[in-house]
């Protein structure tokens, strides 16, 4: 047994322990006080010098030098019934803090910075610690970060070059005509019409006009119009989401749903009122670093362990750091065949202890290969 493996092993019960207390304190986005709080005492008894940045996140430096390994974990919980570790926080932190662990007990001289980041669920908590300094003194030169998956074996990572999950905007599109008895609507302008034509139109649009080469969803969510059988409404409110990889194919998407929607609006003598809201871009592991991170993975943990990830439409607000630095972002496999095999966001969410030993054993053999 070498010598990572050896220490990560003696720790491991202790970092067991740790998930605990973690996982027994699940808190939602920008309210994650106790989460901090006890962050802050697992990272004093290592004898780190923790600093508290973007309201409930922490920040903490292994080294002195000006320059540092960035590795990242996102902190709070979701609502699933109340708030729970459903996303998988709570093996993101305590693989990041033990991590941060055997780095110590091994008296690594390399400077890391480990970022303890608030509100990827809600929020968006990577910009504000971006807005915050958080990849200054000491500089981050790269940045790494992880998500543990369903049904990837313990022991597997997976990871990929290019973008690996997809930017995320919504709309809300309001068409308003004019209401009145459903017995006249010769005398009315019926909103529920473009409504319909709008959702009709541009879900053929993104199949006919778009190269079907670049992947993008476009989903409409709701519809909102009246709430009894007899009585035209005043107005229609439809909502959805876009999904892309690709930042100028995003923006054509969003000048299309908004074109349409004027163009429709017209159409049926209706107003309309368009809210477009830019959220997350999409992940995108940097082609140099991912293969220098995938070449120490593979020795690490062996070739047939290390593979490649497919590409999904969910989001994550790892992407601000992946603007900002070289990154990579990789997929820890959390499954043995009994646990790690529910959905993420699900009640029913679980994984493997033995996840937490390969997260930590990857994450500090890349930090002293690199």
């Amino acid at each position: 047994m070498d010598i990572i493996k050896k220490v990560v092993q003696e720790n491991l019960d202790e970092v067991i322990s740790m998930w605990h207390k973690l996982h027994a304190t699940p808190e939602l986005s920008f309210e994650e006080y106790k989460t901090q709080e006890l962050l802050l005492e697992f990272l004093n008894s290592m004898g780190y010098e923790s600093k508290k940045i973007a309201k409930t996140g922490l920040v903490a430096v292994l080294g002195d030098d000006s320059k540092a390994i960035g590795i990242r974990t996102d902190i709070d919980a979701i609502n699933v019934a109340g708030p729970r570790h459903s996303c998988g926080h709570d093996f993101h932190m305590s693989t990041v803090l033990g991590t941060a662990l055997v780095l110590k007990k091994l008296g690594v001289k390399k400077t890391v910075k480990f970022l303890f980041q608030p509100a990827e669920e809600a929020i968006g908590g990577a910009k504000v610690m971006i807005e915050e300094g958080v990849l200054k003194n000491p500089e981050v030169t790269e940045m790494i970060g992880f998500h543990v998956w369903p049904k990837v074996p313990v022991g597997t990572i997976e990871v990929s070059p290019g973008p690996s999950m997809a930017s995320v905007d919504d709309f809300i599109i309001t068409f308003k005509g004019k209401g009145g008895h459903a017995a006249m609507p010769y005398i009315c302008i019926n909103p529920l019409y473009p409504a319909m034509d709008f959702i009709n139109t541009m879900t053929i649009k993104t199949k006919i006009e778009n190269n079907p080469l670049d992947p993008h969803i476009l989903t409409f969510t709701t519809l909102q119009c009246g709430t009894v059988g007899n009585v035209i409404a005043e107005e229609s409110v439809v909502k959805g989401t876009v999904r892309t990889f690709d930042m100028a194919f995003k923006k054509k998407l969003q000048n299309q749903i908004l074109a349409e929607a004027e163009d429709i609006g017209k159409k049926y003598n209706c107003s309309v009122s368009s809210h477009y809201n830019v959220y997350y871009p999409p992940v995108i592991s940097d082609e140099a670093l991912t293969e220098k991170f995938t070449k120490i993975s593979k020795k690490a943990l062996g070739e047939n362990n290390v593979r490649p990830l497919e590409k999904t439409f969910t989001a994550e607000d790892f992407s601000f750091y992946c603007e900002k630095v070289p990154s990579v972002h990789f997929r820890l496999g959390i499954s043995d065949g009994s646990k790690g095999e529910s959905p993420l966001h699900s009640p029913n969410f679980d994984g493997s202890f033995e996840a937490l030993y390969y997260g930590i054993y990857t994450l500090v053999n890349y930090v002293l290969n690199a």
